[in-house]
């Protein structure tokens, strides 16, 4: 038998899970996806048929992986949604009005101000499913509620110190109006690959998975699939390239330009230097490619858009001493097709590298899991050791 972390990764429409070992090169790497059924969405439930895919995951990856064993599970996800102990699930890409405060224009300032992602989303959900709210023991992230599920202790995972003003603090979300008992439903934070607990009775019964199996935090999407890319190392570039698309360069400090947005890297004292290319070309185009992925010339609007946001970033490395490098990494779907990625190439000017596995966060949740069983002293050895970096 092989040893594996079992890897999850929850999407906005799906769940993503696979049996990593460590050496890539010696053994099979396969992806179960399992789509959240079309009404989920229409009814703001999505997080209730997490267990349901996590189930159905695991039978495709023991059918396919017949010899790999589960030594543990790491769990990561797409933020800022929020969930209730229900189901109820406002996802990050839901659009929402404020709520209508009337005349606090107190809180109207605080919203319009605050660097937070999540505590707007928080008020949203209490306006949208107060009686969700209400009710509510736990207010969770989508990787989180997972987790509770799966071993009934409640975290919120906080990738890095540095995080923590566009997540919350106890202060902020009284500044904003949040009583003791509305704070005390938001559970405290633990670091990313945080040992949170064990596979519980029931949950072994309802997915299949041995009862007492170690269970570790993950991070939001982005940040283990900047891991599990390797950048988190200066000078690395990744293209998160699905739907919706993110160039992204480690740097050895935060650099503020027109167009980028900078972001703590999950290493200490290491940033995230990122360009989000234009989501309507990016759509457009991608509905294109579903419909015919050979009619190459509806490209050119979106391969300008990726050569400017590179355009960009190197000018904003050099401009502050910055090492550019001439390759990118790629992960998502987009990774799968071949003759995108030399589209890409030609466009940008860069050597464009796979990955062993497509979905890199889920490489960044093996990651993260083996540093937390002591495979590893930290999230960069465990990096040079796995992906050869």
């Amino acid at each position: 038998m092989t040893d594996t972390i079992l890897c999850i990764d929850i999407g906005t429409s799906s769940l993503k899970a696979a049996l990593l070992p460590d050496n890539f090169t010696k053994n099979k790497i396969f992806v179960s996806r399992q789509p959240f059924p079309e009404r989920a969405f229409r009814e703001h439930d999505s997080a209730c048929y997490y267990l349901g895919a996590l189930k159905a995951a695991l039978a495709e990856l023991h059918e396919n992986c017949p010899d790999y064993a589960i030594e543990a599970i790491c769990v990561s996800g797409n933020g800022p949604t929020v969930i209730s102990d229900d189901g109820t699930t406002l996802l990050y890409s839901d659009s929402f009005a404020f709520p209508n405060y009337g005349d606090s224009v107190q809180k109207e300032t605080f919203l319009k101000n605050t660097k937070s992602l999540f505590i707007p989303r928080f008020f949203a959900f209490n306006e949208l499913f107060n009686e969700s709210w209400k009710n509510s023991a736990h207010i969770f992230g989508s990787p989180e509620f997972l987790i509770h599920e799966l071993t009934g202790e409640a975290v919120s995972i906080l990738p890095e110190e540095r995080f923590r003003p566009i997540y919350w603090s106890e202060d902020e979300l009284k500044r904003g109006g949040f009583s003791d008992f509305d704070i005390q439903k938001i559970p405290p934070f633990v670091g990313s690959g945080a040992f949170v607990g064990k596979v519980s009775e029931k949950a072994a019964l309802e997915t299949g998975l041995f009862e007492g199996t170690f269970v570790f935090a993950g991070a939001p999407d982005f940040v283990v699939a900047l891991i599990g890319t390797g950048t988190i190392l200066p000078g690395r570039l990744c293209d998160r390239a699905g739907t919706s698309e993110g160039l992204n360069l480690c740097t050895t400090q935060p650099i503020c330009a027109k167009g980028l947005r900078t972001m703590p890297s999950v290493i200490p004292e290491l940033w995230n230097v990122s360009y989000l290319l234009n989501p309507q070309i990016s759509t457009d185009f991608h509905r294109l490619k579903n419909y015919n992925s050979s009619n190459l010339c509806e490209s050119v609007d979106y391969l300008n858009e990726l050569s400017h946001g590179i355009s960009l970033l190197r000018e904003a490395a050099t401009a502050n001493g910055e090492y550019f490098p001439d390759c990118m990494t790629i992960t998502g779907g987009q990774a799968l097709d071949d003759a995108l990625i030399q589209q890409k190439e030609e466009a940008t000017g860069l050597k464009i590298k796979k990955m062993p596995c497509a979905d890199a966060e889920l490489i960044g949740d093996l990651i993260l899991a083996r540093v937390s069983l002591g495979d590893y002293d930290d999230i960069t050895e465990a990096v040079f050791a796995i992906l050869g970096a």
